[in-house]
């Protein structure tokens, strides 16, 4: 069983990575950095590719013919033209929801963070001054806050888990509705968009982007929220207007901002969003984790079998 692995992994992650995969795989790495023609060369004979945190171009999936499956490591397909893909005879599917304890994690650490202004007094205190501003810079407890969850995939299902702890009012949005009994046992209701933005104290979007999600999040949305509230993003930068996001940053539409991702990655230094106080950034770094990394490439090799034995795939993605 040959697959190919296009990845942007370090040494160690790698070897981590690696040791999933079953005794009969035989692998041809290649580096998310290579050109088309390396990838080519190396992927030719795959019957399936595992793409960690990488990208390939149609014309290098069409030059591999013996290809079955593409498996992503991460829960977003953004950059996959699935309609193209599924033309050539080839399934696409995501992790399967392996990264979603680091996701959801990491959002109720920005939470925190924003909301305790965790970030700004260890700025304050590495810079020497201490407890700058502490008493005059509102600190929120999250408990007893309302939590608008947008998108109810498995992340947004574990950060509601997760709230519970917090005695939250837990809401959320999701194009289409969970079960009533799954909402009874992440005790969250829905409410449509608008009424979430207007009564949440803190909003996280858990949804993934497509056509209909670019922007969702734009100035009228913004509009709608609490100048108290809260906005958290470990998505897709581009799910938020970032024009509009930093207006209602800057005018006091809503009172910050913590964002694991932005419309543009590496974010430049020019970013108007680095000289806003208000604002926590992180470098698209969510998903990461020693387990995730472990579970993913679990997920990812066991699927690539069932591909390469004609067994049903998990997580297939589909066509909007």
């Amino acid at each position: 069983m040959k697959i190919g692995i296009v990845t942007w992994n370090s040494g160690a992650r790698h070897k981590l990575f690696m040791e999933q995969a079953y005794p009969e795989m035989e692998t041809f790495v290649v580096a998310d950095s290579a050109s088309d023609e390396e990838k080519i060369e190396t992927c030719r004979d795959a019957e399936a590719i595992i793409m960690v945190a990488a990208s390939l171009s149609v014309d290098v999936i069409k030059a591999c013919p013996n290809v079955k499956l593409l498996q992503g490591i991460g829960a977003g397909f953004d950059k996959v033209d699935i309609k193209a893909i599924n033309a050539l005879g080839i399934s696409y599917a995501n992790n399967g929801g392996s990264n979603a304890i680091p996701v959801a994690e990491f959002t109720m650490s920005l939470i925190a963070g924003l909301a305790r202004g965790v970030f700004r007094g260890a700025q304050n205190a590495r810079d020497g001054n201490w407890n700058s501003g502490l008493r005059e810079t509102p600190s929120w407890e999250i408990a007893g806050k309302c939590v608008g969850i947008v998108g109810m995939g498995a992340i947004g299902q574990r950060v509601a888990k997760m709230l519970e702890g917090y005695d939250c009012d837990t809401v959320y949005y999701k194009r289409t509705r969970v079960s009533a009994e799954l909402e009874q046992e992440l005790h969250a209701r829905y409410l449509p968009l608008d009424e979430l933005l207007q009564v949440s104290d803190v909003v996280t979007m858990h949804n993934s982007l497509n056509k209909s999600t670019i922007g969702m999040i734009g100035k009228e949305q913004l509009a709608l929220m609490k100048p108290s509230a809260f906005l958290v993003n470990t998505t897709r930068g581009a799910c938020i207007d970032q024009d509009a996001l930093y207006d209602a940053l800057t005018n006091g539409g809503i009172a910050g901002a913590a964002l694991d991702v932005l419309a543009e990655e590496p974010t430049p230094s020019d970013n108007p969003f680095w000289k806003l106080n208000n604002v926590i950034i992180t470098p698209h770094q969510s998903g990461i984790s020693q387990e995730a990394v472990t579970r993913s490439a679990a997920f990812a090799f066991a699927n690539v079998r069932r591909a390469a034995l004609g067994e049903p795939i998990q997580s297939l993605v589909t066509p909007e």
